[in-house]
């Protein structure tokens, strides 16, 4: 397995690598074109075995210099043509992709057995909703209902409806590119931000990292490193972003998680050949003003499986983070551990609620220490990875909210810090002015309630649903299906317990419907969930059968 970073470029769900490498599998495996060229065919065919090797190595520039070679003797070489779209695909050029695509479509319209999967894939990440659905309608037809194919398409179009959805209603922030101070024509994220919004570290993979190496065991980028700015009140202006001082950078991969409200201690991702990704701990010496060099932390924090992302309460004393120990519920899954003794207590995993059976990313905890954002790919989702908040009430977690688009878009948002007044978001993101990949944007969420509203009073609130049989008898094992009243859409579905009663915590100020089959019998009943002036709000519901 290649070296494993924060950004995940390596997965490891079988279904999850189908749906990255669909469109490329069937191509280098089926096309072997003999026609015509400018050059012999002995030569042009190295040139396609070559660029399609090194494709396969994850080297999209290298493959796409010698898919170059290939058009500039024959620009009508569809297997070139289409290895092209894929490259710029994947170094997320998306408009070339299509444009390549389309072209090796018109040289042959049979270019690839999932070239209308790939046309979908293309479509989605330009936010072409309707041209992504009908592709992926048309990849879907000629596949067997029950199989990955057609399953792994009828996701991605519930995926579109879903994000056409949010865009429809986007809520109210304002975002802004971090500008040239900041972010590179390189990969920049990871953005945190001390307490007192003063220093903001990140993560770069710019051509400036200590050792300047490439990875050429992994994507053919350079590896990472440890970047800060710092905010001058005075100006109003942030200096241009250079490597952190001390011990924390070395040649290979370095990033950081999150720094501590105070600023003085930070949380880092290190991976190398030996390990499959850790989470390290370095302290600011305040004498020297240097970082100390990391140290790993212990089990029951670290294991031999990946560990990345982590977040501290403002007490120091609980850390949520993201792990693929065992048991979990999917690939990466959220955990909390608290401080016991001068040591962490053994992991707990926040359940399915919030965990999927696909890959939770990367985790913040609110300074009120109930209060999460996370980024996903498992939940509904308007493209790739997303965020998500969701709150810890009467003893469990809420039905996490998506945030909503623009803050999520058809492109991958998963790396984020919000500041203490709860006004400003610094994410990570491809939104569409950024100067390279992912870029660090400031967003202004002071007039977005479900972010910068009062922390004091709960987003969320809890649905108690409580089933009797004909005998007036709790009625135990029984399903209860929560439905959004408006769009009919399912949100969950819990099972009542012992007492016949089923708890489920959802956002407020929505109407829901309630409904329980039970004895070839249905019941509904339909609930308006407002907030409460105090305290927490709590609507039970009877249903009797």
């Amino acid at each position: 397995m290649t070296i494993r970073q924060p950004h995940k470029v390596v997965r490891c769900a079988l279904t999850v690598i189908f749906a990255l490498c669909l469109h490329s599998q069937q191509f280098f495996a089926q096309r072997d074109s003999t026609g015509g060229g400018l050059f012999d065919q002995p030569f042009k065919q190295a040139k396609l075995m070559s660029a399609r090797h090194e494709y396969n190595g994850n080297n999209m520039r290298g493959a796409l210099t010698l898919f170059r070679e290939v058009l500039d003797t024959e620009p009508d070489n569809a297997d070139a043509l289409f290895g092209t779209a894929q490259c710029h695909y994947n170094l997320k050029k998306y408009k070339l992709a299509k444009e390549y695509l389309e072209k090796a479509i018109a040289v042959d319209p049979k270019v690839s057995g999932d070239q209308e999967f790939f046309y979908g894939e293309i479509c989605h990440r330009l936010a072409l909703l309707d041209d992504a659905i009908r592709h992926f309608e048309k990849f879907a037809a000629g596949k067997n209902a029950g199989t990955t194919d057609h399953q792994l398409a009828t996701d991605y179009i519930a995926q579109c409806r879903f994000a056409q959805e949010m865009m429809a209603q986007p809520v109210d922030v304002t975002i802004e590119n971090m500008g040239d101070v900041i972010n590179s024509r390189f990969d920049d994220y990871t953005p945190s931000i001390t307490a007192d919004g003063r220093m903001l570290v990140f993560t770069s993979r710019r051509d400036d990292t200590k050792g300047r190496a490439i990875d050429e065991a992994g994507d053919y980028k350079f590896f990472e490193d440890i970047y800060y700015s710092e905010y001058n009140e005075t100006t109003g202006q942030w200096s241009i972003a250079s490597g952190i001082e001390g011990q924390v950078n070395t040649d290979t991969y370095d990033a950081v998680l999150s720094i501590a409200p105070s600023g003085r201690e930070l949380f880092i991702y290190k991976n190398t050949v030996n390990m499959a990704g850790d989470i390290f701990t370095s302290q600011f010496d305040v004498a020297t003003r240097l970082w100390t060099l990391p140290v790993k932390m212990d089990r029951p924090i670290n294991t031999s499986y990946y560990e990345g992302s982590i977040s501290m309460t403002a007490d120091g004393n609980t850390v949520y983070f993201i792990s693929e120990r065992e048991a979990g519920f999917g690939m990466g899954d959220i955990y909390v551990s608290e401080k016991k003794g001068g040591s962490w207590s053994s992991p707990k995993n926040l359940g399915a609620v919030v965990n999927t059976g696909l890959d939770e990313k990367f985790v913040f905890i609110h300074p009120n220490g109930r209060t999460l954002y996370f980024s996903s790919d498992g939940h509904n989702t308007i493209g790739s990875y997303d965020i998500f908040k969701t709150e810890f009430i009467n003893g469990q977690w809420s039905i996490p909210i998506n945030l909503g688009y623009p803050i999520n878009t058809v492109n991958e948002e998963s790396t984020f810090s919000l500041t203490k007044d709860n006004k400003t978001l610094y994410i990570a993101a491809e939104y569409d002015d950024s100067r390279g990949e992912r870029d660090i944007y400031r967003v202004d969420v002071s007039q977005y309630a479900l972010i910068s509203g009062s922390y004091e009073q709960s987003s969320f609130g809890s649905l108690v649903c409580r089933v009797s049989d004909v005998n007036k008898k709790p009625a135990r094992g029984v399903e209860v299906a929560v439905y959004s009243a408006s769009s009919n859409k399912l949100i969950t579905s819990v099972k009542t317990d012992k007492t016949g009663q089923a708890k489920v915590n959802v956002p407020l100020n929505f109407n829901y419907r309630l409904e329980v089959k039970m004895d070839e019998q249905v019941r509904t009943k339909e609930v308006l969930l407002r907030a409460k002036t105090g305290g927490e709000t709590v609507e039970s519901i009877e249903l009797n059968f």
